[in-house]
C-alpha cells in the first residue's frame, strides 16, 4: 500500500515543483504568497478530515509538544525555501540538489528511529547523491540558489523525521489535520501583516489550482505511506526518483533544455541508485 503513496507523492511532487517553478520565476510571485497558497493546499483536506475523524486531545502529552511545535515551525520555513530555492534556481537542478536530504535522512533515521542500514541501500543512496555534485558548477545554478536547495533539502529532511516520530506516536490525523491548518493560518498571517505582494491574475488562473492539487496529494502521499509503516529512509529514496521525473517535465513544460548531456549522465546515475534501493527494500 505504501509503495502505491509513495509513487503518488512522486508524481505530485514532480508536478508541484514543475508549476512552483514557472510561478516563482517567469511570474515573479513572491514566494511567501505562494507558501500560503501550497500550505492552503494542506490545510484544506485536514479542515474537512477534522471534522469526520475528530481530534483525540490526549494525545497532545507533554512528550510531543515540543517535536510538534519543531515540526510546524520547519514546516513554513521549508514552503517558504522550497519557493525561494526555485525562484533562483532551474527545476532540473533544484531536483539534484535537493536529493542531499538522502545523505541526511539515512543518517537521521538509523540514530533517532532504528532503521536498518542496508549496504546495498546505501551504495545506492550515495550514487543518487554524488548526482547532485555533477551539477554543482552549473553556470545556471548561482551561488544563492544551490545554498537556498540544499537548505530546503535540509528542512525537508528534518520535517519526515519528526512526522515519522509524530504519526507513529499521536496518530496521524491528530498529528497531521491539526499542523496543516495552523501552518496555514500563520503562513497568510505573515502575508496580511507584512502586506506582501498577492498574484491576483496568477490566483485567478487554473496554474494556482494544479499547484494546490499536487501539492496536496504530494504532501498526503508521503506522510500517509509513513502511517502505513514505509521507513523515512526508503520513502525519501523512492521521492529522490524527481531528480528523473523533473528534469523531464521540465524540459517538456519549461523549456530546460541546456546542459542536457550533464542532466543526462545525471539522471542515469540517480536512476540506477534508486533502483538499488528500492532492490534491496523487497
Amino acid at each position: 500500500m505504501w509503495i502505491i503513496l509513495l509513487f503518488t507523492h512522486l508524481i505530485c511532487n514532480t508536478g508541484y515543483n514543475t508549476v512552483l517553478r514557472h510561478a516563482a520565476s517567469d511570474r515573479k510571485l513572491d514566494p511567501l504568497f505562494l507558501s500560503a497558497i501550497m500550505s492552503t493546499a494542506i490545510a484544506a483536506p485536514a479542515a474537512v478530515g477534522i471534522f469526520i475523524t475528530g481530534i483525540e486531545w490526549a494525545a497532545f502529552s507533554p512528550k510531543y509538544i515540543l517535536p510538534y511545535i519543531a515540526a510546524g515551525t520547519i514546516g513554513i520555513l521549508f514552503h517558504f525555501l522550497n519557493a525561494k530555492a526555485l525562484e533562483r534556481t532551474e527545476a532540473s537542478v533544484f531536483s539534484f540538489l535537493y536529493n542531499f536530504r538522502i545523505g541526511i535522512v539515512t543518517v537521521l533515521g538509523v540514530i533517532f528511529l532504528g532503521e536498518p542500514l542496508l549496504p546495498v541501500s546505501l551504495a545506492g543512496g550515495a550514487m543518487v547523491f554524488a548526482a547532485g555534485f555533477i551539477l554543482m558548477g552549473k553556470s545556471t545554478a548561482r551561488p544563492s540558489g544551490v545554498m537556498l536547495s540544499i537548505s530546503t533539502a535540509l528542512m525537508i529532511s528534518v520535517l519526515n523525521l519528526l512526522e515519522k516520530y509524530l504519526i507513529t506516536g499521536m496518530g496521524y490525523t491528530n498529528y497531521m489535520f491539526t499542523v496543516s491548518i495552523i501552518e496555514a493560518i500563520i503562513l497568510w498571517l505573515i502575508v496580511i501583516a507584512g502586506k506582501r505582494a498577492v498574484g491576483k491574475p496568477f490566483a485567478e488562473k487554473k496554474e494556482i489550482a494544479t499547484l494546490m492539487v499536487f501539492r496536496s496529494l504530494s504532501a498526503y502521499g508521503f506522510t500517509l505511506a509513513l502511517a502505513f509503516g514505509a521507513y523515512v529512509s526508503i520513502g525519501t529514496y523512492i521521492s529522490a526518483l524527481i531528480c528523473v521525473t523533473i528534469p523531464i517535465a521540465a524540459v517538456i513544460f519549461l523549456k530546460e533544455k541546456d546542459s542536457l548531456r550533464k542532466k543526462t549522465i545525471a539522471g542515469v546515475i540517480a536512476l540506477v541508485g534508486v533502483t538499488l534501493v528500492f532492490v534491496a527494500t523487497r
